[in-house]
């Protein structure tokens, strides 16, 4: 790695919690936040994430990459995480960007993706960009109980407690996406989860210059394909310095 670039963690402090982050630095004013996913971190699967920030910091982009609250090395515990939380976690963040650099991009990969599109929706000052990768398409949709035979319980990393099922946002995905006026790309495979690609496509703005959907042929939820990673990046990138410039 180049010796301009840097790579430093470190623990970003909120009033509800205190959250391991890393910031990749570049040059110039542009910050890129990533968001995980469910039972996810900041390095995320395959190290997809420290790939991604990698890039992004090559092209001239600062990035960040956080865990959750109650996820990676962060504070608090899993079974105390919600949908809400995830959102003011990212507002948290945001907020803690702005002050730091003129242009903010929201990246989310997932459960992460469907928190970017919400707190964007109640952000007061919204970033300049939302780059969404495989998103949630609803949350009253997507695990709106518990999975059969899987109860709420504490202490376990994978499986969060009950706050997760009552505690969700009042103006859900679709409706948040579709109220947003500002530069949006949501990528993701047609391999994807079941039902998330169609029903992200049936609410996403078609009419829209400020909208793209991504459809990758052969991607699957994660990109865990070489060549499927490597094209997701690119094309982040590249659309990233777009609208950050």
């Amino acid at each position: 790695m180049p010796k301009s670039f840097t790579e430093k963690p470190f623990i970003l402090k909120t009033k509800r919690a205190h959250l391991s982050a890393v910031l990749h630095s570049a040059s110039g004013p542009r910050l890129v936040i990533l968001c995980h996913g469910f039972t996810g971190t900041k390095t995320e699967t395959g190290r997809l994430f420290v790939h991604a920030a990698r890039a992004f910091q090559r092209a001239g982009l600062n990035a960040l990459r956080f865990d959750f609250m109650g996820s990676g090395d962060s504070s608090g515990d899993f079974s105390e995480m919600s949908p809400n939380s995830q959102i003011r976690d990212t507002l948290d963040v945001l907020a803690w960007g702005q002050r730091r650099f003129k242009k903010i991009a929201l990246l989310g990969l997932s459960f992460g993706g469907g928190t970017v599109i919400c707190a964007t929706h109640q952000a007061r000052r919204k970033p300049d960009a939302l780059l969404t990768w495989s998103s949630v398409p609803s949350f009253n949709w997507w695990r709106p109980r518990p999975p059969k035979g899987e109860k709420p319980q504490a202490g376990n990393p994978l499986i969060p407690g009950r706050r997760f099922y009552t505690d969700r946002p009042r103006v859900d995905i679709p409706e948040a996406y579709r109220l947003l006026d500002l530069p949006r790309l949501q990528i993701q495979g047609d391999r994807d989860i079941p039902e998330f690609c169609e029903r992200f496509a049936a609410f996403c703005p078609k009419s829209d210059p400020q909208v793209k959907h991504l459809v990758l042929p052969g991607a699957d939820h994660t990109f865990s394909q070489w060549k499927d990673r490597r094209r997701v990046i690119a094309e982040s990138a590249r659309w990233l310095r777009r609208q950050l410039a």
